[in-house]
This record gives C-alpha cells, structure tokens and sequence, in this order.
C-alpha cells in the first residue's frame, strides 16, 4: 500500500515521551476525528506546537498492539508550520522549484566508485538478477536506503543522513569513502 500524507491537527504531548505526541485527523479524510499517537523522533519542535496546529503524518497508521493508531511525522520539509532558522519554509516557494526542476529530478545519471570486495559482490549479485542490471541495481539500492532513512528521519537534514549513515559502516567495519 502506497504511503499517504494524513493531515492531523495537535492535541497534547504524550506523556513524558519527548518523543511522541497525541494528534487528531484532520476532516475529510476517512479516519476524521481518530486519535493518533504520533513518532515524532528528531522532530521534538512538534511537541512544542499549540492546539489545532496542522501536522502532517505518514499514513495509513499501523494498528499498535493495544489499539492505538500510530503515525510517523513527515519530513520537516513537508510539515506546513516548520521553521528553520526561524524563517518559515514557504509552502509555495518549495512548490514552484519542485515544479521548475522537474525535469532535472525525474533521471539523472550518475556515477560512484564502490569500495569493498563484498560490498562489490552484493552489487554484481544484485545488479545480475536485475533485468536493467547495473542502473536498476544502483537504483534499487538507493532508492532502499532512502526509504530506510525516511523512516528513521534522517533524510530532512543532509549532515545528520552523512553522520549517521558513515557511523554505522564504520560501526559494521565497512569501508567508507575516504
């Protein structure tokens, strides 16, 4: 099942969790008016909102193991009332540059150099199973750690995605790029 934005509005804190809140879905959508505990891991300026804020979460909830709908929140990007540096992200200004390099984002070749004899043998493993071999390959793996980041929400902050992504090769004994 694909990935949706819910729009939620904000309730409270949840408890003494600095990482999670309470959130409410926002009407029309299916689940209006259902509570929703949200992850907001990385992104604690959400539990410092004020009721009714709009917040915007990955949907649909998974079903918790006592009946709670839980809901990780969006990117920051993404989020309609996240500031950065204490400038709010224009909503429209992000839109007309998505709109403006469409073009540019949809294929881009690129290239890389792998280092590591089995990190070398995944790659040609994978890449001979695929049937567009090395791009889809490339592409498979990429497109795999970006959805591993989203959820662990590294992927709004370059810096922190590199920190953490070096720490754990290095963490593994991989080798990394330099």
């Amino acid at each position: 099942m694909a990935k949706e934005k819910i729009v939620c509005f904000y309730k409270r804190p949840a408890g003494q969790r600095s990482d999670l809140v309470i959130l409410e879905v926002k009407a029309p959508h299916e689940l209006a008016g259902e509570t929703v505990i949200c992850n907001c891991f990385n992104q604690e300026w959400i539990t410092e909102l004020t009721y009714g804020t709009e917040v915007l979460v990955w949907g649909p909830p998974k079903q918790g193991r006592e009946g709670d709908l839980l809901a990780d929140a969006c990117a920051d990007i993404l989020q309609p009332h996240f500031t950065s540096v204490g400038t709010t992200i224009d909503a429209i200004t992000i839109k007309k540059l998505e709109t403006e390099n469409t073009k540019y984002f949809e294929e881009r070749r690129v290239s890389t150099k792998l280092k590591g004899r089995a990190n070398i043998n995944t790659f040609l493993a994978l890449a001979s199973k695929c049937p567009g071999g090395h791009q889809e390959a490339g592409h498979l793996l990429i497109g795999y750690a970006r959805l591993v980041l989203d959820e662990l929400h590294y992927t709004a902050d370059a810096t922190v995605m590199y920190q953490h992504m070096r720490d754990k090769l290095v963490e593994a004994g991989q080798p990394t790029y330099s």
